[in-house]
């Protein structure tokens, strides 16, 4: 397994486009928002996936999701028992059906009114941008110019939709999802940044004590967008970590 982002050259697959490299082991690392995909559900997600795994020719992997992916990753454990995963990574990223909502985004609920908020906090380049600064604290890896790079229209779009859908059910969406944590038994490392908006460190923290085979791994002046934050760092940490550097059997990161 060899982590990086040199030599990483983008590829179609269908409906897929995907950046792939490195040598070693496979490892699929699944995106957030904003970001690009044809769709968003967490099972409609895990099928796409599973089908380009199979188009690769991967049945063996480690597995990884920030944000959105974190879910979606999850999803496809559990869809796909058949699968070998020989490693997980978690990144800021709600798997819980009681995760404290801010009063303003429980807008999500309301019929209607959810629309018009959502369009106006993430549908748009102006409200993403407001997000951005809100989000993010190491500014000079994370800059708005890379941050820009993924505001298409569809994908501002595809945003808002996915904001308002994941908001408006916690209980349906993500219990699947909060059922299965004690029963993954793959060595998982979990990634948070300490000034994440969205999701204090209390969840890390929550996830981490449920997971039995877990480490958790927070980074100082960190937003939510940890790996494009701390982007050498958290491809160290994956390495050390998967890679089994310990001191009297702890792992030390």
């Amino acid at each position: 397994m060899k982590i990086g982002g040199k030599g990483l050259k983008r590829h179609k697959e269908g409906e897929f486009s995907f950046l792939k490299g490195g040598e070693g082991e496979p490892f699929l690392l699944l995106h957030g928002i904003p970001g690009s995909a044809f769709a968003w559900e967490f099972e409609t997600q895990a099928w796409g996936m599973k089908q380009l795994l199979d188009k690769l020719g991967i049945k063996k992997l480690y597995l990884g999701g920030h944000d959105f992916g974190g879910p979606v990753s999850l999803t496809l454990i559990r869809m796909f028992p058949n699968l070998t995963i020989n490693g997980l990574v978690l990144s800021a990223t709600n798997v819980f059906t009681d995760t404290y909502i801010p009063l303003p985004l429980r807008i999500a609920g309301v019929p209607f009114l959810n629309t018009i908020f959502f369009k106006a906090m993430v549908g748009n380049k102006m409200g993403m941008r407001m997000m951005y600064l809100a989000a993010t604290k190491e500014k000079k890896e994370a800059s708005w110019q890379k941050f820009e790079r993924h505001l298409t229209l569809s994908g501002m779009d595809l945003t808002r939709r996915i904001f308002q859908r994941s908001l408006s059910d916690l209980k349906t969406n993500y219990q699947p999802i909060e059922d299965m944590l004690p029963g993954i038994k793959v060595p998982t490392l979990i990634l948070w940044g300490k000034n994440d908006p969205f999701f204090s460190t209390s969840v890390g923290e929550r996830i981490h004590n449920i997971i039995p085979e877990s480490l958790l791994k927070i980074y100082e002046y960190t937003g939510h967008f940890v790996p494009e934050e701390q982007p050498s760092d958290v491809a160290r940490d994956i390495m050390d970590f998967f890679g089994g550097k310990r001191d009297n059997g702890v792992l030390k990161l």
